[in-house]
């Protein structure tokens, strides 16, 4: 893990943004490479949970957007891995 920048020098918003898109970068690649070796119903397991979230997350009466942000990237994922 990195260390956090000394307190005295703040990283700026740019440098947070670009340590940010990095770690997305890296966690995506790394992610994709597990979805790649697991078995057809472990991939069919994930997908079942990512289409249970967006159900939960779709609900009329209390819709949850970031449920539905957690099943948007769970699927994009799987779908990236083939």
């Amino acid at each position: 893990m990195s260390s956090p920048a000394p307190a005295s020098a703040p990283a700026s918003a740019d440098d947070r943004i670009r340590e940010l898109e990095a770690r997305l970068v890296a966690h995506g690649i790394v992610l994709q490479t597990i979805v790649r070796v697991l078995s057809e119903s472990s991939v069919a397991e994930l997908k079942a949970a990512a289409q249970g979230i967006d159900d939960e997350g779709m609900q009329e009466a209390n819709p949850d957007v970031h449920m539905r942000r957690v099943a948007e990237e769970m699927w994009s994922i799987l779908e990236m891995a083939g």
